[in-house]
């Protein structure tokens, strides 16, 4: 026997078994027996895994209840999250299983590890939109992965406040106020986390959020632009956030920073180490800039000059000339740093830190 050909073929067919294995583990479906005791658990939304539920005719089978059409939504706390429609695929058939895939469950708020409890409803209809497969409700248990957590904001939640027009901000509008301005909205919550394991969703659901934040975010930024227009601030420190994607050549690991999802007009937290052991964080999101914020200015100066690499002329057109001043330590935007001369003097001479900070 050829050992070494049949020890290659016996890796590859352990390499094809491995995949397969790993792809079939990726999806994974939750059949609901509807009888309350439903448990769904590791959820992160994910478009692979789904819900599903087998729905059974009234009758004899769905042409007898004149059924066409069944259907099955998810609830929680009054509000649908999800719902799904499929036509009859048989008549005299007296079940067929139905699914809801669980992306459509990503509005779905919870915190890391909690167990929500939704309520799901199943039934069926004629062409006409009447009941006639007799619908079943029951509760099911959704608890969320470690590394999940969304929190939803909306006009209840939210500090909206109706600015003025003539008001001196620079968050969506110019500095003199020559434009009607959007309102200031403001989202200030906590969520619950797992330490640095986490990833927060903020979902934005107020009346005029989207128009609020494009505004501010700005409409000429392409993905992995630093966003400078809007503030994002985790456990009170402001972190940097970028546009639809992070630029890898500024995060590193261990970075708190921030996303937005321009598509959806949702925030993406990513915890780092400042995180790490914690059960819950705060999450600061504003509709001007940070300068507008009580940071002091070490914190600004390490986001935005010494992380992001933000020149002078960069700080300026973001947030205004001033702000290098009042909100920034100067000496580092300058690129400047301080030394003691040789023999102990008490003066101090500037020289350059040997950082080009002029510009971008």
């Amino acid at each position: 026997m050829n050992f070494k050909r049949f020890g290659a073929a016996a890796m590859t067919l352990m390499l094809l078994l491995s995949v397969f294995a790993a792809g079939s583990a990726a999806a994974a479906t939750t059949t609901l027996a509807g009888d309350g005791t439903d448990t769904v658990s590791g959820f992160t939304a994910n478009e692979s895994n789904a819900l599903e539920y087998s729905i059974s005719s009234s009758g004899t089978d769905f042409s007898t209840d004149g059924t066409t059409q069944l259907k099955m939504n998810v609830t929680h706390d009054g509000e649908q999250y999800a719902m799904t429609e499929e036509a009859v695929d048989s008549g005299t058939s007296a079940s067929q299983i139905v699914n809801i895939s669980n992306d459509e469950l990503s509005d779905l708020p919870g915190d890391a590890g909690e167990t929500v409890t939704v309520n799901v409803t199943a039934w069926g209809t004629d062409g006409n939109g009447t009941e006639t497969t007799t619908a079943t409700e029951f509760a099911v248990d959704i608890t969320f992965d470690n590394t999940y957590a969304v929190a939803s904001v909306d006009d209840s939640s939210a500090e909206i406040e109706d600015v003025e027009a003539g008001y001196l901000s620079s968050f969506s509008f110019g500095v003199l106020g020559t434009e009607d301005p959007a309102d200031l909205h403001t989202y200030d919550t906590t969520v619950g986390i797992d330490g640095n394991n986490t990833t927060v969703t903020v979902l934005d659901e107020t009346s005029n959020g989207s128009d609020v934040f494009t505004d501010a975010v700005g409409d000429d930024l392409e993905s992995g632009d630093v966003i400078t227009g809007a503030t994002v601030a985790a456990d009170g420190e402001p972190i940097l956030a970028f546009y639809d994607s992070a630029d890898t050549d500024i995060i590193e690991d261990g970075d708190t920073y921030a996303v937005y999802n321009s598509g959806d007009n949702s925030w993406t937290i990513h915890t780092g180490s400042a995180q790490e052991g914690a059960t819950s964080m705060d999450v600061l999101i504003e509709s001007q800039d940070y300068t507008n914020g009580d940071f002091d200015s070490e914190a600004l100066t390490t986001a935005f000059v010494d992380k992001a690499d933000l020149g002078i002329m960069d700080l300026g057109s973001a947030f205004g000339y001033t702000s290098i001043f009042t909100n920034f330590d100067v000496l580092s935007v300058l690129g400047v740093g301080m030394i003691v001369p040789a023999g102990g003097l008490s003066l101090a001479f500037l020289i350059p830190a040997g950082r080009k900070r002029l510009g971008a």
